[in-house]
């Protein structure tokens, strides 16, 4: 694939959008998955060659979404369940939320980049390659062409 040159797509509606957010697939082609390992995303899908990193402080959308489900999913509910349960002792509420911290965070990464994908063509579906007509010139796919 000639990540230079993407590929037309036929247009893609919100449905299709969330489908593959929550398939953890490429949100223009559907084809490709977005991780090459466990952690790390891949720059351009490796079949439509659309730029999935889109450069500086663009993680800040999963990493925003992974923190408030661990803090307000997991950490703050165990916290209050220990203070509010008098069997529980605070140490071991203080550690099971301490280990959710940690390792919770891992285990939602891949699933919080995909959301925040999701979100994102969701609200600005022309971004998309599908979606972007030929004869426009407003929009530019390639992150080094945007000023």
């Amino acid at each position: 694939m000639n990540p230079s040159k993407l590929e037309p797509q036929p247009n893609v509606g919100t449905r299709q959008i969330v489908a593959r957010g929550l398939r953890k697939r490429c949100p223009n082609c559907g084809e490709s998955e977005l991780f090459k390992s466990a952690l790390r995303i891949y720059p351009r899908c490796p079949n439509c060659g659309m730029t999935l990193e889109r450069g500086d402080g663009y993680y800040l959308g999963p990493l925003c979404i992974n923190y408030g489900f661990v803090a307000f999913g997991f950490v703050a509910p165990v916290l209050l369940l220990g203070l509010s349960i008098e069997a529980l002792a605070f140490k071991i509420t203080l550690a099971i939320a301490l280990v959710g911290a940690v390792f919770l965070p891992l285990a939602f990464y891949r699933t919080s980049w995909s959301l925040w994908l999701m979100i994102y063509y969701i609200c600005l579906p022309d971004e998309l390659h599908a979606n972007h007509s030929e004869d426009s010139d407003d929009l530019s796919f390639e992150e080094e062409k945007r000023s």
